[in-house]
């Protein structure tokens, strides 16, 4: 079973075949976060990925719309709270898109 994985600044991303699991550690994961801890979710559930890239001045982020859920609708600024969301540099988008290609393949 393949697996990929992915460290953000709010959060690290770990995928494989049947699911993925959002990983909070350290200081701005609890900043934006709180102690939520971690989320598993099944692949099958995922209705959608958002992804935006970094910008000169901006962190990219990746975020995943499940089935019944409600994910933040106001772009960076909701993004850095929303619990379906990870925050990522410059140096670790490649990372994020490989997840995110890897993810599309398996829901679309």
């Amino acid at each position: 079973m393949e697996e990929l994985t992915a460290k953000g600044i709010n959060g690290s991303l770990i995928v494989n075949d049947k699911f993925i699991e959002i990983v909070r550690k350290g200081f701005i994961a609890f900043a934006t976060q709180g102690l939520k801890g971690n989320k598993r979710i099944a692949i099958k559930q995922i209705s959608a990925v958002q992804f935006k890239h970094c910008g000169i001045f901006t962190n990219g982020f990746i975020q995943f719309s499940f089935i019944g859920g409600q994910e933040t609708k106001s772009a960076l600024v909701g993004a850095t709270h929303d619990e379906n969301t990870i925050m990522f540099r410059k140096k670790q988008q490649p990372n994020f898109e490989k997840i995110r290609n890897f993810i599309e393949e398996k829901i679309y």
